[in-house]
């Protein structure tokens, strides 16, 4: 592996970093860093208001590959444009730089249904997006934690994704970076893998088989594209 000896996993929304169980048995002999964002897991939350700059600086550690999906991608964006000394390598995964206006809404949407204390509600939704095949098991675990999740730790992360934007900030980022996105995922992100292709200078695009968590559809796919970005 090339530059940095370890490499930083960001989560996406509603986990945790257990979120990267099923990758890890094909990352063995890499130094891998799984935290919990800001408000999952074990991590509290960040005051009202926080923006992805400030779920960027609680992550914020020694320089290392950084690996970020979807709310993860985000994070990983503001830190490779923003810390470029922290950044070696990037790989962002089923990411954006800014929602368009429907998925805001959704977004403000989901953070009232947190609120109200029917998180259970939006857990459906969720596996759908995420999985070709929700009822398998490693879909029902996600499902499980989510559920379980601060209800208030995830309605401020949705609040930042309403408002999180990188457009000007992703053409900034130096570091070599591979953007991967799931084939059967929503239009907007796949709309989003070209458009962060063509704005990042040193990066490739590449398609991985599944939907939004992908990673986890095929992991060791997944793995396989990430062990050979970082042996460059």
């Amino acid at each position: 592996m090339s530059g940095a000896r370890r490499v930083l996993l960001l989560h996406p929304l509603g986990a945790d970093g257990r979120f990267w169980d099923d990758v890890l048995p094909h990352l063995d002999g890499i130094e891998t860093i799984t935290p919990d964002l800001p408000g999952h897991g074990a991590a509290p939350c960040l005051p009202a208001g926080a923006g992805i700059g400030d779920f960027a600086d609680a992550v914020a550690g020694e320089r290392a590959h950084v690996v970020g999906l979807s709310l993860g991608g985000l994070i990983a964006q503001e830190l490779a444009a923003r810390r470029p000394d922290l950044v070696d390598r990037l790989v962002l995964v089923a990411s954006v730089a800014v929602y368009p206006e429907p998925m805001r809404e959704m977004w403000r949407h989901r953070a009232r249904v947190a609120r109200e204390g029917a998180l259970a509600e939006l857990a459906e939704p969720m596996a759908d997006m995420w999985f070709t095949e929700p009822s398998r098991p490693t879909p029902a675990r996600i499902r499980e934690r989510f559920v379980a999740m601060d209800p208030e730790g995830y309605a401020r992360a949705c609040e930042a994704l309403e408002t999180a934007d990188t457009t000007r900030l992703a053409p900034a980022i130096s570091s070599p970076t591979l953007i991967a996105c799931g084939s059967s995922d929503l239009p907007p992100f796949i709309q989003a893998a070209h458009w962060l292709h063509e704005h990042i200078a040193e990066s490739e695009l590449t398609w991985l088989t599944g939907k939004h968590a992908a990673a986890l559809e095929r992991p060791a796919e997944f793995a396989a594209a990430l062990r050979s970005f970082l042996a460059r």
